[in-house]
């Protein structure tokens, strides 16, 4: 499937009536497995790994183009296809479930899955529990509908008063909160903040709940292309994504990131990038 087909049927499955949004499905604690086929001898194998044989993945499938179902729930995306290739590389087919955003860290923490993979920031709190190997640039965005009726303009003075939305426990979150902050401190009035999943944020956006939804710029860019919404302003705040293993792993760690560097070294890195039209994003370019 080419990625322009694949927008062109997301674009279809978010079928808005009266502006609501049905496309990408919901969040549900575990999930049914989206197998890559290995080869050769695995690199890495239980204790190291839950199952022998596989590599499993908890992710969060609301952040295209990095990782979103379609009609058949199958994930696809860019950070998909990065962990298919790592897998392979390291003789293990791929097993993915899916979890609230906000439930990936305790997930990985109760040992349900071996790495996490779904637009997860780099932060220091995070590296207090977690390994990372950086394979993704980020940053955050605004996203507003066409007609932009608070005239919003980026992340600025703008969003003062108005009411944002973003994603339990996401950057985006923690970003309109200092915003708020500073509207306050400037004698502005605070931004009414909600938290919610994408889909839902994304829902009171176009039905006029919610004047903003702050997120990453690669969600924010991908939904301006489908027209219902605009990204407003420059991205900001540069962060890093990266895949997500317990501390106390560093056999799977250092596997990881060996098979990253040789997907790099083959290009196999660059062609999924250039396949979802981020090389913006590119770790190695950096």
């Amino acid at each position: 499937m080419t990625r322009s087909t694949r927008h062109l049927r997301t674009s279809a499955a978010l079928a808005l009536a009266g502006g609501v949004i049905v496309a990408l499905g919901g969040c549900a604690q575990g999930g049914d497995a989206s197998e890559s086929a290995a080869s050769g001898d695995a690199a890495v194998s239980s204790p190291t790994i839950i199952s022998d044989g596989a590599l499993r993945i908890c992710a969060s499938y609301g952040s295209p183009p990095n990782i979103y179902v379609e009609d058949d729930g199958v994930p696809i995306g860019a950070e998909v296809d990065i962990a298919h290739a790592l897998a392979e590389n390291l003789g293990l087919e791929v097993e993915f479930s899916e979890y609230k955003f906000s439930g990936l860290v305790p997930a990985l923490q109760a040992k349900q899955c071996d790495v996490i993979m779904s637009s997860l920031y780099i932060k220091p709190e995070r590296e207090e529990v977690a390994n990372f190997v950086p394979y993704l640039q980020s940053g955050s965005a605004v996203l507003v509908t066409r007609d932009n009726p608070e005239d919003i303009t980026g992340f600025d003075d703008s969003l003062c008063g108005t009411k944002v939305i973003a994603i339990t426990g996401a950057t985006g979150a923690l970003k309109a909160e200092e915003k708020s902050a500073e509207c306050e401190e400037n004698g502005e009035a605070p931004i009414s903040l909600t938290l919610a999943d994408d889909i839902t944020s994304l829902q009171q956006v176009l039905a006029g709940q919610a004047d903003a939804f702050i997120d990453t710029a690669e969600l924010a860019g991908y939904y301006e292309k489908l027209g219902d919404f605009e990204l407003v302003g420059e991205p900001f705040g540069d962060v890093t994504i990266g895949a997500a293993t317990l501390k106390d792993n560093t056999e799977l760690h250092e596997a990881m990131q060996g098979a990253f560097d040789e997907i790099v070294d083959d290009g196999t890195y660059a062609d999924i990038l250039a396949e979802w039209g981020l090389e913006a994003q590119d770790i190695t370019a950096q």
